[in-house]
């Protein structure tokens, strides 16, 4: 799984930022119990063929493909900081109309827990919540605040990334950083 990066460019006197979202971790719980099924079905004959290995290739492809984070976390983004203004996703944001620079994480909507505090009913429970807490380390966005809205900048990122990003967003701006 690579991790996410941010490169900062210096054009006239705004810094444009390119995000490139980290890789979503690969749920393999659904993986291997997708195999199984398959495994099963093309032993089962033409009954098996029909229930058990459609559902099989699902669950293998859901698993090993389907990335669960939001759409702005899943691909690369650029936006363009100036010491007065955002311009992202066809916006303009004024330094006087923001009201503060945010990372939230797209998954769980706040600070990622302590996943290992969680009891589960049964192992399938466990393994859904294990990999929800693992995709959440990859799915933090910078979002800037204004109008009483948020609107995402760049997501996909691990916590390392979104603080960087944050800190020298912030730095261009001119805004407090703490």
């Amino acid at each position: 799984m690579s991790g996410s990066e941010y490169i900062k460019r210096q054009e006239g006197d705004s810094s444009v930022f390119e995000v490139t979202p980290a890789q979503a971790p690969k749920f393999l719980f659904i993986v291997i119990g997708g195999g199984v099924l398959a495994l099963i079905g093309l032993l089962m004959g033409p009954l098996g063929w029909i229930i058990f290995l459609p559902v099989g290739i699902f669950g293998i492809w859901f698993g090993y493909f389907k990335d669960v984070r939001p759409a702005a976390h899943r691909v690369p983004s650029r936006f363009r900081v100036s010491p007065s203004a955002i311009e992202a996703n066809g916006r303009t944001f004024a330094k006087d109309d923001i009201h503060r620079l945010i990372i939230k994480n797209g998954v769980n909507n706040e600070v990622m827990g302590n996943p290992n505090v969680v009891i589960p009913i049964n192992t399938s429970t466990a393994m859904g919540v294990a990999h929800r807490a693992k995709v959440a380390t990859v799915a933090n966005a910078l979002e800037v605040e204004t109008g009483g809205k948020s609107y995402p900048l760049a997501g996909g990122m691990d916590t390392t990334t979104a603080f960087g990003l944050l800190h020298d967003v912030s730095k261009v701006m001119g805004l407090a950083i703490h």
